[in-house]
């Protein structure tokens, strides 16, 4: 349990109640000396009660979107999980990355079952080992910096998971790279 003195909110109103208490007692030339002495006693809670007001800001604004929001050269890629650990990732935003390279209907043909449309707003997701199938054929170099983001950061993640899991993949062998 934690003591209420370790609270900066509490210690901030007690290095207060102290100093204006001083200031009655001893009137304006007292808080004039004695203010160093206040400075240094309230900087600590002071930097303490600002970074836990930032850390619950950043709680509050990122919580929601913890593991589905990634950021590849200042582009926001969505990407959502499903039960058995594979990643989606929006297909608007892979082409924002790499421009537009084939249609979605080229897609849904070349990656069978692997793009879905999901949500209420029906966006288009790739699952995570097509769009790395089909970044592989691309020979831009936005492209070929983006397919080793995508490995790095959302496939091989994945993959660690599904492995320690033993969840195997759609054909019934298990991962084995």
């Amino acid at each position: 349990m934690k003591h209420w003195f370790s609270f900066p909110s509490v210690q901030i109103a007690l290095c207060i109640g102290i100093y204006a208490i001083f200031g009655y007692k001893f009137g304006v030339f007292g808080l004039l000396f004695t203010s160093p002495v206040f400075a240094a006693a309230i900087k600590r809670p002071l930097f303490a009660w600002v970074s836990n007001f930032r850390r619950k800001v950043l709680e509050q604004v990122w919580l929601p979107v913890h593991g589905q929001h990634y950021v590849f050269k200042n582009v926001t890629i969505q990407v959502l999980k499903d039960p058995d650990h594979r990643h989606w990732v929006r297909l608007a935003d892979v082409q924002k990355v790499t421009g537009v390279t084939a249609s979605e209907r080229a897609l849904k043909l070349a990656y069978s079952g692997r793009l879905k449309i999901i949500g209420k707003s029906a966006q288009t997701y790739i699952r995570d080992d097509a769009l790395l199938a089909h970044l592989a054929k691309e020979n831009k170099p936005t492209a070929l910096r983006f397919r080793t983001w995508v490995e790095r950061n959302i496939v091989f993640p994945g993959r660690t998971v599904r492995q320690r899991l033993g969840i195997h993949d759609e054909d019934g062998e298990a991962m084995d790279s």
